[in-house]
């Protein structure tokens, strides 16, 4: 906040003064988003606190025998995924040739 900088004859410190209404709306909304922000934080922290455990749970129920999830490098964001989307392509189509494999036989 400022301060009234005029000179005051009976020697008192200078009184702080308001900053302008409009002022107030954008430090008042402002305020407002930062407190969303911080909200939205904390949730994001316990989201992540949830899966960490639930990770760590299937790690468990893995056993040391099991074998290892292994991601691709991950440099480049756009080549993981469409490595990743492959992947989705081919287990769609094993997905979709029985179905249409049983379609077929129930046609005949």
């Amino acid at each position: 906040m400022e301060t009234d900088s005029l000179p005051r004859p009976n020697g008192e410190t200078p009184r702080p003064v308001a900053p302008p209404p409009t002022e107030w709306r954008a430090l008042s909304r402002l305020r407002e988003r930062v407190v969303a922000a911080a909200r939205e934080i904390e949730r994001l922290r316990s989201d992540n606190a949830a899966l960490a455990r639930r990770v760590a749970e299937l790690q468990a129920g893995l056993g040391d025998d099991a074998p290892a999830l292994a991601l691709p490098d991950m440099g480049d964001p756009e080549a993981l995924r469409a490595r990743v989307q492959g992947f989705i392509d081919a287990i769609d189509e094993v997905l979709a040739a029985p179905a249409a494999e049983g379609a077929a036989e129930e046609g005949a």
